[in-house]
């Protein structure tokens, strides 16, 4: 496939957000609703609950103090996160139970295909950024130490941010199909296929699964080999979350991205079809349920921010070191608090957000 400008958000934008003639529907097309409202309903409500969970995560990461690497990455992916969701589940679930294809709402469909490519293509470079980042946290060694020094990781953040506004303003988006409930690159409005294959789409999926696969491997070998003969159950704890977090993360997004290349060249059966879909949603909402069970500091701040310290304190819910001791002194524990008062006194110069394990 030849590049075609006209295939690109960036062109209906500036024309009047008028769709070029590869995408515009036949008059004589008569496109019938196929409604899907099990599986619609399905998309609608786990996106709906997915993102609901995520915004606290998200809100403490944009308002915390710390600005290491690992934490611009995490607010960063958020965004992308945030945006895939709305379009691979909420708008995937609503199109699904209304039973609408393209040609029903070609402009809104149009544009949340290209916000969906975007953030998916954006996401893929992070998630290779975090397991990097986390690479470089057990080898200070590691080749590519060098791109999280602060001068070369301002130009690559701009970097990334200049590789989603490609793959979202200047590459052809996903097209929404209801009968298979998942998006794909033809339109389906009586043209030739291939002439609407996203070759920079399928170069990413393939450098993500190649790379992204390797690195969590080693990672995981690191943790396990070299440090897995640590007595300190804190370091067993944080090298099991890590462990756990970087197969979670890499399973899904290396199945989408393989599963999203397939279908889009060969014959695939629904069932395949539909795991692709589920794959893609949950390699963006796998990583809030993460921070939700395996990141203390995060769930701990979400939980502060949401519930008043009042109910906090009414059910027991101690969000840190501060209000642990606070409750302990009101019990008369003086002992406890003595002890407690003393770590923190050592600790007091650490900030609050490199103290966990973070994602």
């Amino acid at each position: 496939m030849t590049f075609n400008n006209e295939m690109t958000l960036y062109f209906v934008l500036s024309n009047g957000l008028d769709l070029g003639e590869m995408y515009k529907c036949p008059p004589n097309m008569t496109t019938p609703f196929y409604p899907r409202p099990i599986i619609g309903a399905y998309f609608l409500i786990s996106g709906i609950i997915l993102t609901i969970i995520y915004l606290p995560c998200f809100l403490v990461m944009l308002f915390s103090k710390c600005r290491a690497p690992s934490y611009q990455l995490m607010t960063l992916l958020a965004i992308f996160d945030l945006s895939a969701l709305t379009v691979n589940s909420i708008i995937t679930g609503a199109l699904g139970i209304q039973g609408a294809s393209f040609c029903h709402y070609p402009l809104f469909i149009y544009c949340a295909g290209a916000i969906g490519m975007g953030s998916w293509m954006g996401g893929c470079v992070i998630c290779i950024l975090m397991a990097l980042d986390r690479c470089v946290e057990i080898n200070p060694h590691f080749p590519f130490a060098f791109i999280f020094y602060k001068p070369v990781f301002r130009f690559t953040m701009l970097v990334v941010c200049g590789y989603w506004a490609f793959a979202t303003f200047f590459t052809n988006p996903v097209i929404f199909n209801v009968q298979y409930m998942s998006w794909f690159f033809d339109p389906n409005i009586g043209k030739d296929s291939d002439l609407y294959h996203n070759i920079p789409h399928t170069l990413n999926n393939l450098f993500v699964s190649v790379i992204s696969t390797p690195l969590y491997i080693y990672l995981c070998y690191h943790l396990i080999c070299i440090f897995g003969y640590s007595t300190s159950m804190w370091m067993y704890k944080s090298k099991q979350q890590i462990i756990i977090q970087a197969v979670i993360l890499c399973f899904f997004h290396a199945t989408g991205a393989y599963i999203y290349v397939y279908m889009q060249f060969f014959p695939t059966p629904p069932w395949l079809i539909i795991i692709g879909q589920l794959a893609w949603q949950y390699s963006n909402g796998c990583v809030c349920l993460a921070y939700w069970t395996l990141n203390r500091t995060i769930r701990n701040s979400a939980i502060r921010m949401m519930l008043p310290k009042k109910i906090r304190k009414r059910f027991k819910l101690h969000m840190g070191i501060e209000e642990q001791i606070e409750a302990e002194r009101n019990e008369g524990n003086n002992v406890v608090a003595s002890t407690a008062d003393t770590i923190m006194a050592h600790t007091a110069k650490v900030a609050p957000f490199l103290m966990e394990t973070t994602m």
